[in-house]
């Protein structure tokens, strides 16, 4: 499903693959320290940014339609401060949040886009999409996708009690990525595709191709074309920004409280760290 949307002229912010709600405590308690540092951040910026989440802001969305998972409340409680402030918030699903219905849109006033998600910015024309499927042997995941996006597979899920359908779900999603952890071979076998995926974009009119999924932060040129991977925020917590003129990749730092973050180059995220888990 492909979506657009324009804006005016204010800086706009792009963030993706935090997992909030993951089983791991330590991790749990550093993401949300600087999750809600990043959101308490974005709230003094004027004018007022727009915020994209870019997928997987959480680690496991169902939306029951009598319940939200407690683990979530700071989080989602910060986005409707944000929202209340000025922040416009805009939502691309992620492979983790490809459930959400009118949760978001109804209560939070943050609208929600499946797929490929097109923004045009001053003169930029901007790629927005999660990522997930794009690689060649995704053909199982594809078909899985389909599966679980039936509205009837969902009417089912519905059934389950939350008690039990969100932990069983949680476990699934850990599993998942433990199953799907990535060598440095594959790794760089994923980013030539990803890359690839990019550069036919670029040859289909667009400026920037923002993307996600893998938590490898990424910002590779090609001309006037960009092409940026935002990372994740359990490891790199890595940001994009454009200011109108620049599309730029951050790293979140709590410590600098006059500069809250800062400029990174590809080669700081990724030298001698361990390939993250995806999907």
């Amino acid at each position: 499903m492909t979506s657009s949307a324009a804006i005016s002229n204010r800086n706009i912010f792009f963030i993706s693959d935090a997992h909030a709600g993951s089983l791991d405590h330590e991790a749990e308690v550093r993401k949300h320290e600087n999750l809600i540092g990043f959101f308490n951040y974005l709230a003094t910026i004027s004018p007022p940014p727009l915020l994209y989440i870019v997928g997987d802001l959480f680690d496991y969305w169902f939306e029951y339609r009598q319940a939200v998972p407690m683990m979530y409340q700071t989080i989602l409680g910060h986005l409707a401060l944000l929202v209340e402030r000025g922040v416009e918030i805009r939502y691309v699903t992620g492979n983790h949040d490809y459930w959400m219905g009118k949760f978001f849109p109804q209560y939070l006033g943050i609208p929600v886009f499946h797929g490929e998600h097109t923004l045009r910015a001053g003169s930029k024309k901007i790629q927005i999409f999660h990522g997930d499927g794009i690689l060649n042997d995704d053909i199982g995941y594809r078909i899985l996708k389909r599966i679980l996006r039936n509205k009837f597979i969902i009417a089912i899920y519905r059934w389950i009690h939350p008690d039990l359908g969100i932990p069983l779900a949680r476990v699934a999603s850990v599993a998942s990525r433990k199953h799907n952890k990535r060598g440095p071979e594959q790794a760089m076998n994923e980013d030539e595709q990803y890359l690839a995926y990019a550069l036919e974009q670029f040859d289909d009119g667009f400026d920037y191709v923002i993307l996600a999924h893998t938590h490898r932060p990424k910002a590779i040129s090609r001309g006037q074309h960009l092409y940026v991977n935002l990372g994740d925020w359990i490891e790199n917590f890595t940001f994009a920004i454009f200011d109108g003129l620049e599309l730029k990749l951050h790293k979140w730092n709590k410590d600098l409280t006059q500069i809250p973050f800062q400029l990174i180059e590809e080669t700081e995220v990724t030298k001698d760290k361990e390939i993250p888990e995806t999907l």
